[in-house]
C-alpha cells in the first residue's frame, strides 16, 4: 500500500507566491491546498485536515494570530507555520507561540530549508 501524502494547506492572498509554493511543495511529494483569504483557509482546513497549515500573518480579512487561534481551537494536531513578509517584534512572535503557531518564517525564505522544517515538525508529531 502506498505511503499517504502529508497534506499541506498554504493561506496567503498573495496569488504568485501561494502557487509557486504549492507547485513546489507538490514537487517535494506533499498533497497541497490553496486558499486566498482567512474565510476559505478555515474552512479548507476544516474540511481537509491537512497535516501542516502555513499562513500569512497579514490577509485583508484576518490576521495569522485570529487564524492560528482559531484553528488550534479546532485541532492540536496540525502544523502551524506562520509567514511574514516584515520584521516581528518579540511581543508578536511570543503571541502567535502563545496562540499556538509552531515555527516562523520570514519571507523571502528558502524552500528547501522550508521543506526541512515541515518534515521535522511532522515528525515531532509522529506523522
Amino acid at each position: 500500500m502506498a505511503q499517504q501524502k502529508h497534506k499541506i494547506l498554504i493561506i496567503d492572498d498573495d496569488n504568485h507566491l501561494r502557487e509557486s509554493l504549492a507547485e513546489v511543495l507538490d514537487l517535494e511529494g506533499y498533497a497541497t491546498i490553496e486558499a486566498g483569504n482567512a474565510k476559505s483557509g478555515i474552512a479548507s482546513a476544516k474540511k481537509h485536515n491537512p497535516d501542516v497549515v502555513i499562513m500569512d500573518i497579514q490577509l485583508p480579512d484576518s490576521s495569522g494570530f485570529q487564524i492560528c487561534q482559531e484553528l488550534r481551537r479546532h485541532s492540536r494536531d496540525w502544523v502551524l507555520i506562520m509567514m511574514t513578509g516584515r520584521f516581528l517584534s518579540a511581543e508578536e512572535k511570543t503571541q502567535g507561540l502563545s496562540l499556538g503557531a509552531d515555527e516562523y518564517l520570514t519571507k523571502p525564505f528558502d524552500i528547501q530549508e522550508l521543506s526541512i522544517r515541515i518534515r521535522q515538525l511532522l515528525a515531532r508529531r509522529g506523522k
